[in-house]
């Protein structure tokens, strides 16, 4: 017996030794799907053979170091059969590798070490999972590519619609809670967490995964919203960025961009692939849609982008307020950093990024401070009252909570949908602000949230 305690032994080191260096394995996955991106890239031939140069030898480099934890998991299992055979004098094809009890002492040493619990990750994502997000999203070229293979597998029992709905706003005016309750009426299609990471293939995807967990958990912003993977969310910037290929991102800004007529076909196209009848909306909410706005009108009369806005002091209140906590948060799992990039979630947070309105100026200061939120509510709403057309209604944020299914029918009128109640109750969000800002900053800001107000 102790033959096969000492291999379940050696087995239980070898596989333990790989378990501890998975993330070897990792890299292996990353760097190839990364080399196959490059050589599917159309890029400037310089370039794109710059980029398989690096992508091959990051993928030589890592699988040598996978052949290397390999061979030191094979060499746990032979220093047991040179002891075992150097102490009991027995030879090495003397040795039971085959029989009943060795196989059973073989697969519980190998299985063990993978039943061990190592420290769970603050995130909520497993490292497989982690895994197939950095895949897929790190990669857009090969998402354009499965994006132009669902759509040449597409169904062409959904037609083209132009009509469709964007919620949309600075961060915090309650964008969230609108586009949930419009997806509740039924009216609508739209992404949800599901969805991840395959944005540009949802139908591929949905043939491979089908959750069934239904339980619902706080989202990162602690606010008391609750999200399971059936939630819809702001998910559709990523065909953004992929399409531009993040041409509107800068270090500090967003920008306003034009969009092509064919990212514009592709867009229309991709509404289809989310849409699952012709009854249906496309539904999106995408608090950067903004800085594409008026160029999508110019393609597009019949969409409507819907702002909510809330007064200026809480709406900076509540920013800050979640600029710390993702500071923090981001700090402390940088994969939280990672999944807010690949979005296009730039709002606050260690990536935080303010939008650029054509020749305005950076905003400067503290972001730690009330009065630097203030600023980027001013430079926001400011440009909304400039760019304001048939195709953008304004949403008071305080009229949406005491009265949300008046907000909600009012946006279904809109888009000629049937009206109908929905038991949506009344909401009192009563936020104390008790940090120091500048009386001026804010007389500036409500000026403009009271011509926000009185417009029709």
């Amino acid at each position: 017996m102790y033959y096969y305690g000492l291999l379940c032994i050696a087995f239980f080191a070898a596989f333990f030794w790989l378990r501890i260096n998975a993330n070897v394995f990792y890299n292996v996955a990353l760097s190839s799907v990364s080399l196959l991106n490059d050589l599917l890239s159309k890029e400037e031939e310089e370039i794109k053979v710059q980029k398989v140069q690096k992508s091959t030898y990051q993928t030589t480099f890592s699988l040598l170091k996978v052949t290397m934890v390999c061979l030191v998991s094979m060499a746990l299992v032979y220093a047991f059969v040179y002891a075992y055979s150097y102490i009991f004098k027995v030879s090495e094809l003397e040795q039971d590798w085959t029989s009943f009890y060795a196989l059973i002492s073989i697969s519980i040493g190998a299985t063990v070490p993978f039943l061990i619990p190592f420290s769970k990750s603050k995130d909520g994502y497993s490292e497989t999972s982690k895994l197939l997000h950095r895949m897929i999203l790190n990669n857009p070229t090969l998402g354009l590519r499965l994006f132009k293979r669902e759509v040449k597998k597409m169904d062409n029992v959904i037609s083209n619609k132009k009509e469709f709905v964007v919620i949309s706003g600075l961060a915090r005016a309650g964008t969230t809670s609108l586009m949930t309750d419009l997806f509740k009426t039924g009216y609508f299609s739209s992404l949800d967490y599901a969805n991840m990471p395959f944005l540009l293939s949802p139908n591929t995807w949905r043939k491979f995964y089908r959750p069934k967990n239904k339980e619902l958990k706080e989202r990162s912003h602690q606010d008391g919203v609750m999200i399971g993977l059936d939630s819809v969310e702001a998910m559709e910037e990523y065909f953004f960025k992929v399409s531009t290929e993040d041409s509107y991102i800068k270090d500090d800004t967003l920008e306003l961009h034009d969009i092509s007529a064919s990212t514009y076909a592709d867009y229309m196209t991709y509404h289809k692939l989310i849409r699952s009848s012709n009854e249906k909306l496309y539904l999106a909410k995408n608090n950067n849609f903004i800085l594409r706005f008026e160029a999508m009108c110019k393609h597009n009369d019949k969409f409507k982008t819907f702002i909510l806005f809330r007064d200026p002091l809480t709406q900076a209140d509540s920013l800050l307020s979640q600029h710390v906590k993702y500071t923090q948060l981001q700090q402390e799992t940088p994969f939280a950093l990672e999944y807010m990039n690949w979005l296009g979630h730039h709002e606050f947070g260690l990536n935080q990024k303010q939008f650029q309105f054509g020749e305005s100026s950076l905003i400067s200061g503290d972001k730690f401070s009330l009065d630097y939120w203030i600023s980027i509510w001013i430079n926001y709403y400011k440009y909304i009252l400039k760019i304001k057309n048939h195709q953008l209604i304004l949403i008071p944020y305080k009229e949406y909570c005491h009265h949300p299914e008046q907000v909600i029918n009012s946006v279904l009128s809109e888009m000629d949908v049937p009206i109908t109640s929905f038991g949506e109750t009344a909401y009192s969000n009563m936020r104390k602000v008790d940090k120091p800002y500048s009386s001026t900053l804010l007389e500036k800001a409500n000026a403009i949230y009271k011509e926000l107000l009185f417009i029709k």
